[in-house]
């Protein structure tokens, strides 16, 4: 994948099984990974298991079960303790009472002392399961390996448009999190990963040299073991910056590791690592500070990043996507940024039901 828009998902468990799966209108679909052929038997076993538990998950999410489906149902939650052990994880770490009730209703199995009726609750219920379920598929093709049983459970991270967020972790790391932000925190005894999707994160991380610690981004990965760093990403691009220490950088699993220090700053775009820049660090603004700076950055990168914090969509004309643009922006102030944007390049710019519009002066007029 490159680094594209990250998958909306709100994952709850990560097993290690390694397939790659996502929710059509028709179901499920997966698809085994060529790694598997480097799985040993037990590994497959245990992947085939999962993906037999996310089955019927995915069945009783979709409603009612018929009565041979109950038996089979039944059947196969007796056939193994570990099948209603994984069932009752799902429900546990997703906490949708939906899925609660739907496996209270087969009897006698491990669930018979939720004593709870499945009726009367809204499909919309049994689709957030459901995607729920394809969520935990989807998130497995970006952790790697891990026991499917034992394995801890990852939490989520998101700020919501204009809200910026500071979280400790329990190691010790302290993240600093842009508003409109996606990250997922994966932490087991042997290794600290984070998945970050669109937005910006400021990492200070915590020393561990026993386990690294890494963030995913697609195919792009940034290991460090103690050290400040910072993560900017869009649709088209992952700008990473390192403030104190160093970090390791790979745009793709088979691609070239580039060792990045302090005041230093590389870019990946379409798998492909930049040339290393230096940056001074005293003079650095970034988006902690509440504004942003750019110089010979396109329109739709500052657009982009305005709009994490911006009230309202702020959007431009196609012709104006890849203007070339420079200048200190207040974040906050997001329609003061676009009157001085229009003002120095000579843009219209138009209030629009959804928000503001930049366009050519000309455009206006026709």
């Amino acid at each position: 994948m490159s680094a594209g828009p990250w998958p909306i998902f709100s994952a709850r468990l990560i097993s290690g099984a390694v397939y790659k799966c996502c929710l059509t209108q028709s179901g499920f679909v997966g698809s085994i990974l060529s790694e598997q052929e480097k799985l040993n038997s037990n590994e497959q076993a245990e992947q085939e298991l999962y993906l037999q538990a996310a089955s019927w998950v995915e069945k009783l999410a979709s409603g009612e079960l018929d009565s041979l489906s109950k038996r089979r149902f039944s059947h196969w939650l007796e056939a193994d303790p570990r099948h209603a052990e994984l069932l009752r994880a799902m429900v546990d770490t997703w906490q949708d009472p939906a899925l609660t009730k739907a496996l209270s209703a087969y009897q006698p199995s491990p669930f018979k002392g939720w004593q709870l009726s499945c009726s009367n609750w809204p499909k919309l219920q049994w689709a957030g399961a459901a995607m729920a379920v394809s969520s935990i598929l989807m998130t497995l093709l970006y952790l790697g390996d891990s026991d499917l049983f034992s394995s801890p459970v990852p939490y989520e991270l998101n700020t919501a448009q204009a809200n910026s967020m500071q979280q400790g972790l329990a190691d010790g790391t302290v993240l600093d999190i842009a508003p409109h932000s996606q990250l997922t925190v994966f932490f087991t005894p042997d290794k600290r990963q984070v998945l970050q999707g669109e937005g910006a994160a400021y990492f200070a991380v915590a020393k561990d040299k026993k386990r690294p610690f890494e963030v995913r981004l697609d195919q792009a990965r940034v290991v460090a073991v103690g050290t400040e760093f910072n993560i900017d990403r869009d649709p088209e691009l992952i700008d990473i910056t390192v403030y104190e220490g160093a970090v390791q950088v790979q745009a793709t699993a088979a691609g070239p590791t580039v060792l990045l220090k302090s005041g230093e700053r590389i870019r990946i775009q379409q798998n492909i690592l930049s040339e290393v820049q230096k940056v001074d660090l005293q003079q650095l603004v970034d988006w902690r500070s509440g504004w942003i700076e750019i110089e010979n950055e396109t329109l739709a990168y500052l657009l982009h990043r305005l709009n994490r914090s911006a009230p309202v969509q702020l959007s431009a004309s196609a012709e104006l996507a890849n203007l070339r643009v420079a200048g200190r922006f207040e974040l906050a102030n997001t329609q003061q940024s676009l009157s001085a944007l229009s003002e120095a390049y000579g843009l219209s710019l138009q209030q629009t039901s959804s928000g503001f519009r930049l366009s050519r002066a000309t455009d206006q007029l026709q």
